[in-house]
């Protein structure tokens, strides 16, 4: 199947089944909010994006994509996007592709991980307004504050992190794990390190599909979270010696260092659910490993010297968006948050700063989700 055929057949499978974007485009091409302007967009380019960009393109504007990472990219979707009138840069990495869409000068932007907000900072640009989903992103953002430009916080919402953050990562991370791996998680020893929504729905989907589960938190008041929820809490470096499979779910980076990795037991599995590709070191384990072997699609076993073997699934990027796995619902709910918002951003002049989701989008976006999913298929 070539790769055009390979995504038509995926949007035709979420329009089937959640077709909740449609009626936006429908409504965005009648009233034209993006008319005159430019929207530079920085994204994983997965089909679900593309489910939003093919609707959003239809408000009119000039719409410049660039790749969040290589990793989650899907040449496929890059090449029907540009078929939209979509100008799509992915370069050598993201920063190529973020520097062309600087160059544009976008007035609105849609952003994971604050990267092309920080590199419109960083040009001395000022946008009418932008979009951060990502946690990391949130957090970067407050590190650049005050800013001149606002910038609507979707990750704070309440949709985001209760059904995209828990329940859309943490059911897709686990398909993707047995896809590559071959393994049930039935018995084995599972450690999420970060109880934010993202580790939280990652460990609770680990347990009820069998598994021993324990978690490494930091923040006193999630650690406290995560005892509640019924789990063991405990410290990184001592659960990192008996863990089997460890998975971080924190938005850092090096959250698994030199340090960490050299406590893994022989054997240990270890992958992220976190925003970027470098929660896990894995330019140190492929530094000091005494061979490398790619043993399947997206696994690679390090050998380590004294015979200890590590397994990284996904070179260390979020496994769920590198595979494209599980349900495309709660990612296609907080994209038509990211679409309304850019559309109420267009629409009026906002305050400079941080800003919360407008009560309003999130109730219609829930609105039209729950048009689709309880009507029959």
């Amino acid at each position: 199947m070539s790769d055009h055929a390979r995504v038509s057949a995926e949007l035709a499978r979420i329009d089937a089944f959640f077709p909740v974007l449609q009626g936006l485009g429908t409504r965005w091409a009648a009233s034209r909010p993006f008319e005159g302007l430019t929207i530079g967009v920085h994204l994983h380019l997965t089909t679900i994006t593309l489910a939003l960009m093919r609707e959003v393109v239809l408000g009119g504007g000039r719409w410049v994509v660039s790749a969040a990472s290589p990793a989650t990219t899907d040449p496929g979707v890059v090449e029907y996007m540009r078929t939209l009138g979509l100008e799509v840069h992915t370069g050598r990495g993201s920063k190529d592709g973020i520097a062309a869409t600087v160059a544009a000068e976008p007035m609105l932007f849609a952003d994971v991980g604050f990267a092309l907000g920080s590199a419109l900072l960083d040009e001395g640009q000022c946008p009418r307004g932008g979009v951060e989903i990502t946690r990391t992103g949130v957090n970067r953002l407050r590190n650049r504050l005050p800013l001149p430009f606002p910038v609507l916080n979707i990750s704070d919402g309440r949709l985001k992190p209760a059904v995209e953050s828990r329940r859309g990562v943490g059911e897709g991370l686990w398909p993707a794990y047995t896809n590559l791996t071959g393994q049930h998680l039935s018995g084995r020893m599972v450690l999420v390190v970060g109880y934010g929504p993202v580790g939280a729905g990652v460990a609770s989907f680990a347990r009820a599909a069998g598994a021993t589960v324990e978690v490494a938190e930091n923040d006193p008041v999630r650690r406290l979270i995560a005892h509640y929820d019924g789990l063991a809490t405990t410290d990184a470096v001592p659960a990192l010696k008996r863990a089997r499979i460890v998975v971080t779910a924190t938005g850092r980076k090096h959250t698994l260092g030199a340090a960490e990795l050299a406590t893994l037991p022989d054997g240990s599995i270890i992958l992220s659910a976190g925003h970027g590709g470098d929660e896990i070191d894995v330019a140190w384990l492929r530094n000091n490993a005494e061979t490398v072997d790619q043993i399947g699609k997206l696994v690679v076993r390090y050998t380590l010297p004294g015979g200890r073997k590590v397994t990284v699934l996904a070179d260390g990027h979020p496994l769920n968006i590198v595979a494209n796995s599980g349900s495309p619902e709660p990612v296609l709910l907080h994209f038509v948050l990211l679409g309304l918002g850019l559309e109420y951003l267009a629409q009026r002049e906002s305050p400079p700063g941080e800003m919360e989701l407008p009560l309003g989008l999130e109730e219609e976006a829930a609105r039209l989700a729950l048009r689709v999913i309880e009507r029959p298929v």
